[in-house]
């Protein structure tokens, strides 16, 4: 069973990579024109984002195919007779996945929250922390240290890397638009 959802996942990312591919070399082009003779003092190409982001799904597709393939062959290395077991452990797993899926639900409705609500009133920093503690949350975290660490320094991160790396500004809300 294991083997044949490898396969049909190395097939969608095959075909996934496919379509990056045609966005990275195709439609990326075509869509976002570069002024000519640009350089990095004058700030990035308006497709650095797109190329960006498209580079990274493919890295992380790629990645995963690769784990994919090596786990698979660690398996079959490592194979032996546990059938009591693995049928235990698929027990398991069925009896949690019954039911609606409470979590990933309350997931999009904070994301959503946060995109449509948040950003927009508060900015992006305050409603990142927000977020990510709600979602962490969800998840089923309890302890304050980790809902309250793991936000600020991802959000830090994104400051760093967007605001001073990048120069990409994020938005600061209405409630804190100076006036």
């Amino acid at each position: 069973m294991g083997d044949t959802n490898n396969r049909a996942e190395l097939c969608q990312i095959a075909i996934l990579l496919v379509a990056v591919s045609g966005f990275y070399f195709l439609l990326i082009p075509l869509g976002i024109i570069d002024p000519e003779g640009i350089s990095l003092t004058q700030g990035l190409p308006p497709s650095f984002a797109a190329r960006l982001v498209a580079a990274l799904a493919a890295g992380l597709m790629l990645a995963r195919c690769a784990q994919l393939i090596l786990y698979d062959r660690s398996v079959a290395l490592n194979k032996t007779n546990h059938a009591d077991e693995a049928l235990e452990i698929s027990e398991d797993a069925a009896k949690r996945t019954k039911g609606p899926p409470v979590r990933g639900l309350l997931s999009m409705a904070a994301g959503l929250i946060f995109a449509y609500a948040m950003v927009p009133m508060i900015g992006f920093f305050p409603a990142g922390i927000l977020l990510l503690f709600v979602l962490l949350r969800v998840l089923g975290e309890t302890r304050p240290l980790f809902l309250v660490l793991p936000p600020i320094v991802v959000t830090t991160l994104v400051w760093v890397l967007f605001e001073q790396l990048l120069s990409i500004r994020l938005p600061d809300g209405s409630l804190f638009a100076g006036g």
